[in-house]
């Protein structure tokens, strides 16, 4: 460890810091691509970039799309309508195209139960108000 300030030695941060990128990466590619996940990779990019570089951290999390996932996601405070709006549109949209490409039914129903699942969690969390107050 570092001095004390939760950072990993001075050898170990560029490693972190670029899985944390990669991290990033495949979390903004989980918007569109059925089955990849969004929010579990941004807070591993999130752990990295804590360990690594809290600047990094800080503009993760002030991030204007990417933050206030992570917000709401960590302080378990929900989505606003139009997050919840966005997450499904992008899901159903992936998945749909998923589905329609995939030559196997038993791949297709269990795209559809994953969809579906997935859209119930997400219409269960608690509606934020939106910003600006509309």
């Amino acid at each position: 460890m570092g001095s004390g300030d939760g950072l990993v030695a001075a050898p170990f941060r560029p490693l972190l810091m670029m899985l944390g990128w990669l991290a990033i990466a495949m979390g903004s590619a989980g918007v569109v691509v059925p089955l990849l996940p969004t929010v579990p990779f941004l807070l591993l990019a999130a752990f990295c970039f804590s360990r690594s570089s809290p600047r990094l951290q800080r503009w993760l999390f002030e991030h204007r799309v990417l933050g206030p996932y992570l917000h709401n996601f960590v302080s378990r405070k929900g989505l606003t309508r139009t997050q919840l709006q966005r997450c499904l549109l992008g899901k159903w949209l992936g998945m749909g195209i998923a589905i329609l490409l995939v030559p196997l039914w038993s791949v297709k129903v269990l795209l559809l139960a994953i969809a579906t699942g997935v859209s119930v969690y997400l219409m269960r969390l608690k509606r934020l108000p939106e910003p600006g107050g509309y």
